[in-house]
């Protein structure tokens, strides 16, 4: 008889789902499994207000009246707040499909509103936060139901409780027993890989069946095969793949660090009358989080760094958040820009924030994996406590193992992905509950016996279960091993001298480095910035364009944000002062986004200058930067890098030169000192204790030595290898410009010969330097510096001003564009001119999606070449018409 199960995924399990189904009346005997696709045209439907259209699936009830012209963009103006009904009703899907029998499907789906609120009324206390700040115009007791937990608001993004089938839906029509889900992971055992192999399966009720398994494991070109006895009650099996030591495994290594190579794994179930198989590619790669004594001193912490086939990695990287509120919107081709994005700026890692969509898609993964982009997974719970009923543990377990409703279970699903390196329960959690975020120190052992419920006694076991490969923090930020050690709420779960940090100071000077904090692993930080005028034009009316509009204030869902944002600008920039509302407005945009460029380019220099220094007090060993955060969700100020039309605001563009792997980084020490390192990346080091203090440091291989690993290991890394004497010896190049000159008033060369990734090569009392260059004051200078090799090939070039901009003495640049030169179908050479020295020039377009080589940038001669990289083809006259230019001179 035939048997059949319902494989997709619903609008992120809202609690009360109901299916009514008249499923495959009829009788039919398949010979083999088959797959009967029901995305598609759907009829979605609310009876309360007698809204009856046709819909697509993949989908949500936001995307169908939309795409029927019964609302406008949810995106526009403050029509979040308006289509606030849209999430209170409850939706129907519904489909009729042609197979024998009368087949129809309905899908019922109660509001998520209703039913967050409805499982608050039955909860027996109080489970923080009830409702998110009234600045965001969100809803309430999201941390109640399984649902994408910033649907609900966020403080960077809208309140959208979709309903809807987001995924693709299928039904799998098979007579005996198929395959749902193979998980691999693979491990390296003295020298000799394995593939270790889990297979889940469907089996019909009642029935047992003797099937023949087979396996292929492509470009090693090895196979395994077995008999395999399945019943309704032994749906798995696992069988490993040993790799014969002769072969030579090629390594996956992060971005920059050499190639990805995937190799892909089928495994086939035939039974008597069924054949399915399934297929998933993986890498081969250790990974290790290092968790050591810092230092003979026992008080001085421990490191926190990952170590990838053997090399200790600082993880440079950013976070990222669901794409966008409806996720059927979200593309592959929009996941390669964004992840693309990250990858050409030498981003080697990403964390998967805990508060968004019930975990990315398959596409997401697999892209990281090609791309070489380090996954830092957080479960999906975040800045709130969650309740523990049995009710919703046993929701919490299905997910974890079985991600419920989906073709495959989480782990099992996603372990094989070389990409993903590290397992964490929640986001800020821990932090909430010990600095008690939420009121919780009136009965902080109920909520600390929540918490350990949850994460500890739930979570951790399965994902000690589903892989070993990976470690599972309990939170983030965390201190690792010593917060298991203080029974998993650690005193300070933002300890400098543990695990990671989460920082924010938006009253401090952050250009500056006297507030920053020197942690083992900083995995967010971050400063606000509007999206670009280009983006925003697309969701405000013009009138809309102005510093306290009702518009402005409304997209903002950071309370006090729009003060703090101005407060920052104004402390390093002159504010605009434009008699015209709508010009002031733009100016400010683009003020904002240099507040924000160069506020995270000094924290971020700030801890890879410190990743080889452990401090007198036990600070220091930075072995990451992830900033806050990579892409958008809307238009609106945010802490993002990419907006949501995938322009590039202005960090992005400098988180291309503080992620470079030679990185020139000056700043001052004091307000009396100059200094400047010289920070080291993509390159094999090593850590080296020193034998008598035990003080651990970094240092670059500097001769060809064994790498952990497989044998291999030194072979794909050896041309690595040759370019760490060119990236440790070399010269530094001081120039010293008055605003009014083009030419250098002066010049220091100094030569450099590393012993360590980070090391100061050049300090100046700012005095001495000022008297010998001739510059008769900070205000009228800035410095130039460039880095060479012993041939005089170019590693890097940066920039400092001696002073803020907004005290610079900077003569009225006239910036333009002088030509644009296609050089390809979607490259084109902008050629730029200015008759004086100009700041933060600043290049766009309207609506063409791309991004440039450099912008942002100094111009420190009277001419500069850029080139765009448009994202499809693109005519030479479209371009030139869009594109502007500006600097900072030209803000009123």
């Amino acid at each position: 008889m035939l048997k059949h199960c319902m494989m997709g995924l619903l609008q992120n399990t809202i609690m009360e789902i109901f299916f009514i189904t008249g499923l495959l009346q009829s009788v039919k005997c398949f010979h083999k499994y088959s797959r009967i696709d029901l995305s598609g045209t759907w009829t979605v439907q609310d009876t309360s207000s007698g809204i009856k259209v046709l819909g697509q699936v993949p989908g949500s009830m936001y995307t169908a009246l939309l795409n029927n012209g019964i609302i406008q963009d949810p995106l526009y103006r403050d029509n979040d707040v308006k289509l606030d009904w849209l999430g209170r009703a409850d939706w129907t899907y519904s489909r009729t499909f042609s197979e024998p029998g009368d087949n129809s499907i309905f899908v019922q789906f109660t509001s998520a509103v209703t039913a967050a609120n409805d499982r608050s009324n039955k909860s027996f206390y109080v489970i923080p936060p009830e409702c998110p700040p009234l600045v965001q115009h969100g809803q309430c007791h999201v941390n109640q139901i399984r649902k994408e937990q910033c649907s609900f608001s966020w403080d960077w993004g809208p309140s959208f409780p979709t309903q809807g089938i987001w995924k693709p839906i299928y039904l799998d029509t098979f007579n005996e027993a198929i395959i749902t889900d193979v998980g691999a992971v693979t491990i390296n055992v003295n020298s000799v890989w394995r593939v270790v192999v889990d297979v889940t399966f469907a089996v019909a009720p009642d029935t047992e069946i003797t099937g023949h398994l087979t396996a292929n494991l492509a470009g090693l070109n090895l196979s395994h095969v077995q008999d395999v006895t399945i019943s309704s009650s032994k749906t798995t099996t696992n069988f490993i793949l040993a790799i014969p030591e002769i072969i030579n495994v090629p390594l996956w290594w992060p971005n920059n660090y050499g190639a990805q190579p995937l190799f892909n794994l089928s495994v086939t179930l035939t039974t008597p009358s069924d054949q399915s198989q399934r297929s998933i590619k993986l890498g081969f790669r250790m990974v290790e989080l290092v968790q050591t004594q810092v230092s003979q001193k026992t008080e001085n912490g421990l490191t926190f760094y990952f170590r990838i086939n053997g090399i200790p990695i600082f993880l440079k990287g950013s976070n990222w958040i669901p794409a966008d509120s409806f996720q059927e919107r979200i593309t592959k081709d929009k996941l390669q820009f964004l992840l693309g994005s990250a990858a050409v700026i030498s981003i080697n890692s990403m964390r998967v924030w805990g508060g968004g969509v019930v975990y990315e898609s398959d596409e997401f993964y697999e892209l990281c994996d090609e791309l070489g982009i380090m996954i830092w997974q957080d479960f999906m719970f975040s800045v709130a406590m969650y309740p523990t009923s049995q009710e919703f543990l046993d929701s919490v377990a299905t997910e974890v193992k079985q991600q419920a409703c989906t073709i495959s279970c989480l782990i099992q699903r996603l372990k094989h992905h070389p990409s993903i390196i590290v397992w964490a329960g929640n986001n800020e959690n821990e932090k909430g509950l010990r600095q008690n975020w939420f009121g919780t120190d009136k009965n902080f052992s109920l909520y600390y016996s929540d918490y350990l419920n949850l994460y500890v006694k739930t979570i951790k076991p399965i994902v000690k279960e589903e892989d070993q490969t990976r470690v599972y923090l309990t939170s983030s930020p965390s201190d690792g091993k010593e917060t298991e050690k203080e029974g998993y709420v650690a005193q300070d779960p933002d300890s400098e001298f543990y695990g990671d940090i989460h920082f924010y100071n938006y009253l401090a000077d952050q250009w500056g480095v006297a507030d920053f904090r020197i942690p083992r692993m900083a995995s967010e930080f971050g400063v606000q910035a509007w999206c670009n005028n280009e983006s925003l034009a697309k969701v405000f009316l013009p009138s809309d364009y102005a510093m306290n509009s009702n518009m402005v204030n409304h997209r903002q869902h950071h309370a006090e944000g729009n003060l703090e944002m101005a407060a920052e600008v104004a402390l390093h920039l002159n504010l605009p002062t434009s008699p015209d509302p709508k010009q002031r407005f733009v100016d400010f945009i683009y003020l904002s986004q240099i507040n924000q460029a160069m506020s995270i380019r000094s924290q971020t220099e700030h801890y890879r200058r410190h990743q080889s220094q452990l401090l007198s007090d036990g600070r220091g060993l930075t072995m990451g930067a992830l900033y806050w955060q990579l892409n958008d969700i809307w238009q609106a100020p945010t802490w993002a890098s990419i907006d949501y039309e995938g322009s590039w605001k202005m960090l992005h563009y400098y988180a291309k030169l503080f992620f470079s792997k030679h990185l020139i980084s000056p700043f001052y020490r004091d307000n009396q000192t100059l200094d400047v390192y010289i920070v080291l990346d993509e390159i094999p080091i090593r850590e080296v204790r020193n034998p008598y203090t035990g003080v651990v440091s970094f240092e670059p291989f500097n001769y060809s030595k064994e790498i952990k690993g497989s044998k291999s290991s030194t072979v794909q890394m050896s041309s690595t290898l040759d370019h760490v004497t060119t990236a440790t010896n070399g010269f530094l190049k001081i120039e010293v410009y008055q605003y009014t000159n083009w030419e250098p008033l002066c010049s220091w060369n100094v030569s450099y010969n590393l012993k360590s990734t980070a090391e100061s090569v050049f300090t100046k009392r700012v005095a001495d330097l000022l008297s010998e260059s001739g510059c008769q004051a900070k205000e009228k200078c800035l410095l130039y510096f460039t880095a060479t090799d012993g041939s005089g090939i170019v590693l890097s070039k940066t920039w400092f001003t001696l002073t803020y901009p907004k005290d610079a003495v900077i003569p009225k640049a006239k910036v333009q564009i002088v030509s644009v030169v296609k050089l390809d179908t979607k490259v084109f050479e902008i050629d730029i001119s200015s008759d004086a020295v100009a700041l933060y020039v600043w290049l766009a377009t309207d609506d063409i999606k791309g991004y440039f080589s450099d912008n942002g940038f100094p111009m420190i001669s009277f001419s500069a070449k850029v080139k765009f990289y448009a994202v499809s083809d693109v005519r030479l006259a479209q371009l030139s018409s869009q594109l502007r230019v500006r600097s900072l001179i030209d803000v009123v």
